[in-house]
């Protein structure tokens, strides 16, 4: 056989095989099942949700600070002298009452230039009552009896008013004003050697002992009262539309968690441009508060009528919240009424209406979700 066409006959049988091959694969293909398809379920959220209850709710602004006590004050000497010892030292912690004599300073020698002054008036005084006799027989009565009942050793009385201008240019021509007004200033000296509680409290700085020579102007120490206590706090600018000066204030301590009752006295409204918030000052008082002590409070302002309030996590940007309707989350603008910084005040809520109550990742507008039972 001829070569050439010996090679064209093996190509066409390759070529015949391999056809017959390829047909016989795609025949047992199709006779395999196609394997079935299953679609992934779609992931539902499953979400809490707080159902409205609208109500009249009062808005509380949370302070903290330390109690400083409204009756403090430093002691300094107005005169010199030595310090005389007391039966109470004039220590730290030692409490005095109200009227309590706390320091003594010797005024000994003012003290005998004062009965000597006095002596002096009373002449004065006795000398005048023949004139008085004479000249003002209705007056004469009332000063023979202040001269009778003046005593050098005690303060002086006021005295007899003048019932004419010739009257009382009588009694000063003679120099009785003058003497009575220099004594008095003299009197006034010497009460300022003895140094007496203003209030009811302890000492909280002693700054001199029995013996020691007291100067003008030196500092003796501090006295801190018992009574009514004051804190000072910041509060947020936006909180001062509803807190008000008067608005009850439940504090408790944070050592011993005790509770007290205080109110708020005053309220600066000047805001601080750096951090955006305004000083309140509260009152407080109560068996066991101390100078210095760290109070929490919550201020209880006026009530805001048919209002929810909810935490301020829960507070989407540009004041909405996330609503359920039927199974799907809805972004809804609500009138927010008061923030502070734990929680948030709404008003125009639905009774009823089901807002979610806590934070979902990725939540949007339209989400489905399912609520939990």
């Amino acid at each position: 056989m001829n070569p050439l066409l010996k090679s064209i006959l093996r190509a066409i049988a390759g070529i015949a095989i391999i056809g017959s091959g390829i047909f016989v694969a795609k025949s047992l293909i199709g006779m395999k099942a196609a394997p079935p398809v299953s679609s992934s379920p779609r992931k539902v959220n499953l979400v809490k949700v707080i159902h409205a209850e609208p109500a009249d709710l009062s808005p509380i602004t949370y302070v903290q600070g330390r109690a400083v006590s409204k009756d403090k004050i430093e002691i300094y000497a107005e005169v010199s002298g030595i310090l005389l010892p007391q039966s109470k030292e004039f220590r730290e912690g030692v409490r005095f009452g109200a009227g309590e004599t706390m320091l003594r300073i010797d005024g000994e020698e003012l003290r005998m230039s004062l009965i000597a002054q006095r002596s002096a008036f009373l002449q004065a005084l006795t000398a005048s009552l023949a004139d008085f006799k004479v000249d003002y027989p209705n007056s004469y009565e009332e000063w023979r009896q202040y001269t009778a009942s003046f005593k050098v050793n005690e303060s002086l009385k006021p005295l007899p008013a003048a019932k004419t201008d010739q009257e009382k240019f009588f009694i000063s021509n003679r120099g009785i004003l003058n003497q009575y007004y220099t004594i008095q200033a003299s009197e006034e000296r010497l009460s300022k050697y003895t140094v007496s509680a203003p209030f009811s409290g302890e000492v909280a700085q002693g700054l001199v002992t029995d013996g020691s020579l007291i100067r003008v102007g030196q500092k003796l120490g501090e006295f801190v009262g018992s009574g009514t206590f004051e804190i000072e706090s910041a509060i947020s600018a936006s909180t001062l539309k509803t807190v008000r000066v008067g608005d009850p204030v439940n504090f408790t301590t944070e050592s011993e968690g005790k509770r007290y009752v205080g109110k708020v006295a005053r309220i600066l409204e000047t805001i601080d441009p750096a951090t955006q918030s305004a000083r309140v000052f509260c009152t407080v008082d109560g068996e066991g508060l101390r100078d210095g002590m760290y109070l929490n409070g919550e201020i209880s302002s006026a009530p805001l009528a048919e209002s929810v309030r909810l935490n301020i996590d829960l507070l989407q940007p540009n004041n909405s919240i996330y609503i359920v309707e039927d199974t799907v989350l809805r972004l809804t603008p609500v009138a927010v009424a008061y923030r502070s910084e734990r929680d948030f005040i709404v008003t125009g809520i639905r009774p009823g209406t089901a807002i979610l109550a806590e934070q979902v990742n990725s939540a949007f507008d339209g989400m489905t979700v399912k609520v939990a039972e």
